[in-house]
């Protein structure tokens, strides 16, 4: 009797002994690499971007993390021109674009234009310094991910070229080059046809009643009926990492409309540099990182504004001397 009574208490005590080792081998297996990672390890085919254009959009899409992994430390300078025409009015834009980026994570992003805007960042051992064009610097400990969202759409400037004219990018082998002393390949980039639109499947846009405001209605129809007219220049890339070195790109932009036509002239040019070398980034000179008080009446406090007591009876206001900062 004793032993059949045993008997399932010795099943129940094996099977949970198998479940706490799965258990164990989940929790302390290796994790997963990063996504990045992984497609740094990926196999490209830079000589293959004529005939494959899911190759080219592949390549010209490289963020700058999976750049950093492939090419290693590396500076990219990027100086773009917009010009608007629609009617009478003109528009025109100069932006530079200073991108330093390290395997590691650290990076230094410097984005200015010709209307006296811009801003810095820099990320260092895993801490965020950032200013605006003429602004100190202030160390940012909680970022909540804005650091990366820097740093990828800083470096995004051939996929914007890529995704204003819908990919009609016509490549012609033009053979190899140095640049730098790396055998990169060449390409003539001419207009070709556009790529057909993917279907996102997203919930139609809810507008206002009376529809979009005239800004933002150019500015849906530049995305949706804008369509290259003319576009040349030539691409530069590397053959052993597959990240692209250098691009002379520009391209004409034509959006039709009800009343006039609107016309973009966009010229691109980059260049890479500093590749493997130590891209020497230091902390800035920089204000701390100070938590904003605790709730409203706090923050008044801080600010130099006390309560005021209200009068027994409560019916009087607060005059304003006695609302000033003291």
């Amino acid at each position: 009797m004793r032993i059949r009574r045993l008997l399932p208490l010795a099943l129940f005590l094996a099977c949970t002994s198998a479940e706490d080792r799965a258990a164990k081998q989940r929790i302390f297996s290796p994790e997963d690499p990063p996504k990045v990672l992984l497609a740094a390890q990926e196999a490209l085919q830079p000589e293959a971007l004529h005939q494959r254009p899911a190759m080219a959009q592949r390549i010209l899409s490289i963020s700058a993390r999976e750049a950093a992994f492939r090419l290693g430390p590396h500076r990219q300078d990027v100086e773009a021109r917009f010009r608007w025409e629609r009617g009478d009015r003109k528009v025109s834009l100069r932006e530079t674009r200073v991108v330093e980026v390290d395997p590691g994570g650290d990076f230094h992003v410097l984005v200015e234009n010709d209307q006296l805007q811009g801003m810095e960042w820099i990320r260092l051992d895993g801490v965020s310094y950032a200013r605006s064009r003429y602004a100190s610097f202030r160390e940012r400990r909680r970022d909540r991910g804005s650091s990366e969202h820097v740093l990828e759409e800083a470096y995004r400037a051939l996929p914007t070229f890529h995704r204003l004219v819908h990919g009609a990018m016509k490549f012609s082998s033009a053979g190899i080059e140095k640049l730098g002393g790396r055998d990169a390949v060449r390409y003539d980039v001419a207009l070709g046809e556009p790529l057909a639109e993917k279907d996102e499947s997203l919930p139609e846009i809810v507008f206002p009643e009376g529809g979009p405001d005239e800004d933002t209605r150019l500015r849906l129809r530049a995305a949706q009926a804008g369509r290259a007219t003319a576009l040349s220049g030539s691409l530069w890339v590397d053959r052993g990492s597959s990240v692209p070195l250098k691009a002379e790109l520009e391209a004409v932009i034509e959006v039709p409309d009800e009343e006039e036509t609107a016309r973009l002239v966009f010229s691109l040019r980059l260049t890479t540099s500093k590749i493997g070398e130590s891209l020497g980034l230091r902390i800035p000179e920089h204000l701390e990182d100070a938590p904003r008080p605790p709730g409203p009446v706090a923050t008044l406090q801080a600010y130099g504004f006390e309560r005021v007591e209200e009068e027994a009876e409560g019916g009087a206001e607060a005059s304003e001397e006695e609302m000033a900062p003291r």
